[in-house]
């Protein structure tokens, strides 16, 4: 065009051709880039802090400490070389400069005389040199900005989109922009052979749109093809020609198309389809069918498609679309394109499940979050149908009978157009079975070595009696023997038919279950205790009138009941275990005979106790034996030998018989105190006197035998026999037992 660089300047040295527009793809980029960086135009990233900046004949930057140096690609890169914070956006114009070499001098022209707009006239020279401009040329600048009309905001938004939209073959757009702003270019060369080729290409589609729609009419589809994909080939945005594409590629009705299409859970479409690897970008659009008859709305689908696949997030919910990837090669439509079967965006719900109960049927799924209602329709076994409502995304019917049922569930979608449409649904079946009868009651009584269970209900069921680890479930529960829900019945073994013996020392709920193939229903259940038995238990009696009670304590319990039964009475006493181990256990008896007996205190309250053998002692009457030793007197000078006084206490009748053998045993001292026997054996028998020589008088009086001992001796009695472990010997003081 034999423009170039600023040669043509006019008086007072003004541009004649003033850059209506930067002509530069990317430009919005590069404008980010620079307010990032806080400059005010792209001159500032190029300068030295206080150079000079010349842009009327080429780009220089002022060099210190005089002359100037051209800008160019290599400049650039060599100045983002150096790391300052403007290297990226060096970069980016080193790029652009080997693109076109005369676009940055048109960016700089058109950043400064827009800066320059901004101001009021009389400003204009003093902003001129603010923003760094040559003085030499600031004149120039400032006349050009005052020559020029100041475009509005949407004038310089399609100057500055006008070559993006040139780029990507965005033609219809491109037209648009061009229409804002000055017809043939103004004073802008450059600008005015950009919008020569727009009007022409424009002209070139229009003819190629004209022609295909003559020959889909004719019925000649691949000639319009062929056309629609030329007219597609210039503009890029052409609806028609896009619409025109897919209308002669689609499937037929019915067949899948070379372009799957699938709603995903989240609501996103999934596009696949065959790629054999020649063709690396694909262009993905959609078409939303119009209700009101008009032709459909065409919506880029913006994301990466490559590789066979690609994803819409955001379909129209409840319109029916159809999808279309074109390949791509350099950014230009290469072929024909693969086109979808027509979809309904109506997702579906999520995880539909259904449950068989007794005579009942349930249904869960998650409903999408966009969808305004859900229709649950149920088809019994004689092929009725039944709208179920459906709450908080489910639901539950009860009083069915047994057979197979069928449940489809379907969304319902707020259109674009205000109507409501319904996905075509998800279905599962199901059968009922027949479950068996409940448990109603569960009873246990104890006795017979055991325990013997007894239930209403259960009348069609095996009834099975299972200890649940972990807790029972609630009475009525249903559940599955294929997922070995119940535990096996109960391994006790059986006293006699019926009745069931638990193992010692068992805490236990036994739990009923109603079993029918493979269903169950969990019933009542009821507790049973068995505490460890008593062992070991003795009693003696001791002084005071009590009996010192002894026994093993059983394992696990807290209380032991000792019980008491003498003279047609019975008295409980119950010990704690700290208690018995820390102080024993007395307990106040009369004189006649007793029986003991002791047990473990249950633990629980509400069980059915199943007692084990009670522990049992005897304890004879209180039958006392005593004897004193009175010393002989003294008679003319001797004394007499001394006396043993024996005397027999019992209660009325007691005993019958049967008393122990009495001795008295004197040992000598080798000094002048004398030891008291320790046994028997342990020294002399000076007296002996049988148990029934005893019972029949009640009271004997004996004198020692003179010499049986030399004085001075200690004496003592002993009980001897197999009965003297039912008799208590009542010893005197040792003091009164020395004879001297």
């Amino acid at each position: 065009m034999g423009l170039e660089f600023g040669h043509r300047l006019g008086l007072p040295q003004a541009l004649t051709a003033v850059p209506l527009s930067p002509l530069v793809g990317g430009y919005e980029d590069l404008v980010a880039r620079q307010h990032a960086l806080g400059l005010r135009h792209m001159g500032e990233a190029l300068v030295d802090p206080g150079g000079r900046l010349r842009v009327l004949d080429g780009v220089y930057v002022s060099r210190a400490p005089r002359g100037w140096r051209r800008i160019d690609g290599a400049a650039l890169r060599r100045s983002a070389a150096d790391g300052p914070p403007a290297g990226e956006l060096l970069l980016m114009l080193a790029d652009l400069h080997d693109h076109d070499p005369t676009a940055l001098r048109r960016v700089l022209l058109y950043q400064l005389i827009e800066l320059l707009q901004s101001r009021p006239p009389d400003g204009r020279d003093a902003m001129a040199l603010s923003l760094g401009v040559d003085p030499g040329e600031v004149a120039a600048l400032v006349h050009a900005a005052g020559a020029q009309r100041r475009p509005d905001a949407a004038q310089r938004a399609a100057a500055e989109g006008l070559q993006d939209a040139w780029e990507r073959r965005r033609l219809r757009h491109a037209a648009r922009l061009a229409s804002r702003l000055p017809p043939g270019g103004g004073p802008d060369p450059f600008l005015a052979e950009r919008l020569r080729q727009i009007a022409a290409l424009v002209g070139e589609t229009d003819a190629s749109l004209a022609a295909a729609h003559r020959l889909e009419r004719q019925g000649d589809g691949e000639g319009a093809a062929g056309r629609y994909l030329q007219a597609a080939r210039l503009a890029a945005d052409s609806k028609r020609a896009l619409r025109g594409l897919v209308r002669t590629h689609r499937p037929g009705g019915g067949a899948p198309g070379p372009l799957a299409v699938e709603l995903l859970a989240a609501g996103p479409a999934q596009l696949t389809w065959a790629d054999d690897g020649d063709i690396t970008t694909w262009r993905v659009i959609r078409l939303d069918r119009s209700t009101d008859g008009r032709a459909p709305s065409v919506t880029e689908v913006r994301g990466r498609a490559s590789g066979g696949s690609a994803q819409d997030p955001h379909p129209p919910l409840g319109a029916q679309v159809r999808y279309a990837v074109l390949p791509l090669r350099d950014g230009v439509v290469d072929g024909p394109p693969l086109v979808s079967a027509p979809l309904l965006v109506a997702p579906e719900v999520l995880g539909l499940r259904l449950a068989d109960g007794r005579e009942r049927v349930t249904a869960v799924w998650t409903t999408p979050a966009q969808a305004v209602a859900v229709r649950a329709v149920m088809t019994g076994p004689d092929g009725t149908e039944r709208e179920i409502a459906a709450v908080d995304g489910g639901f539950t019917v009860h009083g069915l009978r047994t057979g197979p049922y069928r449940v489809r569930v379907s969304c319902r979608y707020r259109g674009t157009d205000g109507r409501e449409v319904g996905s075509p649904g998800v279905e599962d079946t199901i059968t009922v079975p027949t479950w068996p009868s409940p448990v109603l009651g569960l009873a246990a009584t104890a006795g017979e070595g055991g325990v013997r269970f007894s239930w209403t209900g259960g009348e069609d069921a095996e009834v099975r009696l299972v200890e649940w680890p972990g807790g029972a479930p609630a009475t009525g529960t249903e559940l599955s023997l294929s997922s070995e829900d119940v535990p096996e019945p109960l391994p006790w073994p059986r006293a006699v038919p019926g009745v069931l013996v638990p193992p010692p020392g068992a805490v236990v709920r036994v739990t009923a279950v109603a079993v029918r193939g493979e269903r169950a229903v969990a019933g009542p259940g009821v507790r049973i205790e068995v505490p460890h038995p008593v062992t070991a238990l003795t009693a003696e009696r001791i002084d005071g009138g009590l009996a010192r009670v002894t026994f093993d304590w059983p394992a696990d319990a807290g209380q032991v009941a000792v019980s008491v039964e003498q003279e047609g009475r019975r008295a409980e006493h119950r010990v704690a275990r700290s208690v018995f181990l820390r102080e024993g256990l007395h307990l106040p008896v009369g004189p006649s005979p007793a029986r003991l007996t002791a047990q473990a205190v249950p633990r629980t309250t509400d069980a059915t106790v199943v007692p084990p053998p009670a522990a049992a002692a005897q304890l004879p009457a209180d039958v006392t034996i005593a004897y004193r030793v009175v010393p002989g007197s003294r008679r003319s000078l001797r004394r007499r030998p001394a006396t043993v006084r024996i005397s027999l206490s019992s209660p009325a009748g007691e005993p019958a018989g049967g008393l122990p053998e009495f001795v008295l045993v004197a040992r000598p001292g080798t000094g002048s105190l004398p030891v008291r026997p320790r046994d028997p054996a342990d020294g002399t028998t000076v007296l002996r006197l049988s148990g029934e020589e005893l019972h029949r008088a009640g009271r004997v009086e004996r004198e020692i035998a003179t010499g049986a001992c030399r004085p001075p001796y200690a004496l003592r009695g002993f009980l001897l026999g197999g009965a003297a472990a039912s008799v208590r010997l009542e010893e005197p003081s040792p003091a009164t037992l020395v004879v001297r």
